[in-house]
């Protein structure tokens, strides 16, 4: 898969505040990110209310998470 050929889908869901990333196709049929990020909300609606941050092109690599900045965070205060 090249970077044009999928989506990066940042998002969280409201109850616990969990951020997740993911890595979709690209889906020539309907070709709009805003149905890419339409259908994953879908997918994981199951699993709590989930809302979509934002929709990247191309796989793009994750340096920080609101989970990894507030331990990174909690780390230097607490040294």
């Amino acid at each position: 898969m090249t970077a044009s050929d999928c989506y990066t889908i940042i998002g969280r869901y409201d109850d616990t505040g969990e951020t997740t990333i993911a890595v979709l196709p690209y889906d020539a049929a309907s070709g709009d990110p805003h149905v890419a990020a339409l259908r994953h909300t879908a997918d994981l609606s199951e699993h709590g209310e989930f809302e979509v941050v934002a929709v990247l092109r191309g796989r793009c690599d994750v340096l920080v998470t609101q989970q990894s900045l507030r331990l990174f965070a909690e780390r230097i205060l607490g040294a």
